[in-house]
């Protein structure tokens, strides 16, 4: 397995998940590591998404796949 795919599912320790952020102001596809615990809507506001113009999912592995 290349570095690349091992990399893309890569799983986060214990207390840690991926969160995926469509964003639909920018058109963009956003992944960001998550501390369990912390307000994640509060975490997406400070990195400049208007939650009422996205969608996200919070999950374990950072794969993402394409066909």
């Amino acid at each position: 397995m290349s570095r690349k795919n091992e990399e893309s599912r890569m799983i986060l320790p214990k207390g840690w998940k991926y969160i995926t952020v469509l964003d639909f102001e920018v058109g963009k596809v956003f992944q960001y590591r998550y501390s369990l615990g912390r307000d994640f809507e509060e975490y997406l506001t400070l990195r400049g998404h208007n939650l009422k113009n996205c969608e996200w999912m919070i999950h374990d592995s950072s794969e993402i796949i394409t066909n």
